[in-house]
């Protein structure tokens, strides 16, 4: 009590031997009532340790969790014009607009749907192997053929090919080449059979005259030539047609609905690019495609349990036309859980004997196979299958089992060429 002594000892001093009643009424109430400090520790001393650990009353426990009334969110105006909460729209913001989808859960593709790519613009391929595509200016072009001039609009056609001979800088070019093949010095004559090999096919009916060549050494060098020539040229596949030069004196101009043969008269084509208009002369244009095939791609999970010797099919809801061209392609692995776990891809395994049903006898146990319509005739598929369509109808597929557990899927991939 260092504070009460000094305060007695203060007013000891300032007035010696006498003592004020304040003076003594004041230290009779602090002795009598010990200050709040020293109260609430002795109560907390005493107090046991549960009260000391004792929860705040409810009432206060509610007033503090008690959350406030939510207010009305906020909401902004997209470029669209729909009106969304803050919250929502800076979410979209720092993921790019791309919305995960909640985990475990798939969104499902929409089956069947196909989606066709839109037709580029020409694409014009040149002598020397250079190509530009570009739109060609005029409504159609003219070819005169043995029924007179016909006028074929631009929308309707489908590929040009130019006959080599009209080229006569190159005709002119090779015929005196195929002169230098017999000239005295032999640093030239090589200089010509390198250039003429250079030139390829078009060369091609030229140098086969020049064996009947009365100079031996043309003659020889000729008929060494066309045997290279001829040992290269392979069969081109039907899309790669307008890159191989046509022989003859007709050009051929190929429509939605016939392919014609004549000479096309126009000897220039101006032609709009993204570099702007250039103007092309018809001697240096190998070919013109208008419209590339547009290939329409759908895929699809095939399930191992599609038994198609049960006539448990999956339904594609491909639609295919007669005639059309098609293509299929697939991959995975099926796990033949009753077959002793036996795994295999889209081929099957032939590992496993039994016997199928007649229409499957000759498939490979687990393999991928197919059929168009309900009623179709099964085929199998495998990896990889190319057909034509006989008869028009929805593509099925299924797995060459008959029963048994099937875990897995195979991934099918439908191709399907159209013009």
């Amino acid at each position: 009590m260092q504070g009460i002594t000094n305060m007695t000892e203060l007013n000891c001093c300032s007035r010696p031997g006498s003592f004020r009643a304040s003076g003594i009424l004041l230290a009779a109430l602090i002795f009598l009532a010990p200050p709040a400090w020293v109260v609430a520790a002795t109560q907390e001393k005493d107090a046991p340790k549960e009260a000391q650990k004792a929860p705040p009353a409810k009432k206060a426990v509610q007033v503090i969790v008690k959350p406030a009334k939510p207010a009305k969110p906020v909401q902004i105006k997209t470029a669209d014009g729909k009106k969304i909460p803050l919250v929502e729209a800076i979410k979209k913001a720092v993921s790019g607009g791309v919305e995960k989808t909640a985990k475990g859960k798939k969104t499902p593709a929409a089956a069947g749907k196909v989606r066709k790519s839109s037709p580029s613009p020409p694409m014009f391929h040149m002598r020397d192997g250079t190509r530009l595509a570009g739109i060609p200016a005029g409504e159609g072009i003219k070819v005169k053929t043995a029924y007179g001039i016909l006028t074929v609009p631009m929308r309707e056609l489908v590929r040009i090919r130019f006959c080599s001979s009209v080229d006569s800088n190159l005709s002119e070019k090779i015929a005196g080449l195929i002169q230098q093949l017999g000239h005295e010095e032999f640093d030239l004559r090589e200089e010509a059979t390198e250039k003429l090999t250079a030139i390829g096919l078009p060369a091609l009916k030229a140098l086969e005259k020049a064996q009947q060549s009365e100079d031996e050494e043309i003659k020889a060098r000729a008929e060494k030539l066309v045997a290279q020539l001829e040992g290269n040229v392979e069969e081109p596949d039907e899309d790669e047609l307008h890159l191989v030069p046509l022989e003859g004196e007709e050009d051929e101009v190929e429509t939605s609905e016939f392919t014609i043969k004549g000479q096309i008269e126009e000897q220039n084509f101006m032609v709009k690019t993204r570099y702007g208009s250039l103007g092309f002369k018809r001697a240096d244009i190998l070919s013109i495609v208008f419209q590339e095939p547009l290939v329409t791609r759908l895929s699809f999970d095939v399930p191992g349990a599609t038994l198609a010797e049960k006539n448990s099919w999956f339904d594609s809801q491909a639609d295919l036309s007669e005639g059309e061209e098609f293509r299929l392609k697939a991959s995975g692995i099926l796990t033949l859980a009753t077959h002793n776990g036996t795994k295999c891809g889209p081929d099957g395994t032939r590992s496993i004997k039994r016997t199928p049903p007649p229409a499957f006898k000759d498939f490979p146990t687990g393999s991928l196979v197919g059929k168009i319509g309900k009623t179709g005739k099964p085929f199998l598929v495998g990896t990889d299958y190319e057909g034509v369509v006989e008869k028009k109808g929805r593509l099925f597929l299924g797995i060459s089992l008959q029963s048994g557990v099937v875990q897995g899927k195979l991934k099918v991939v439908l191709e399907k060429r159209t013009r």
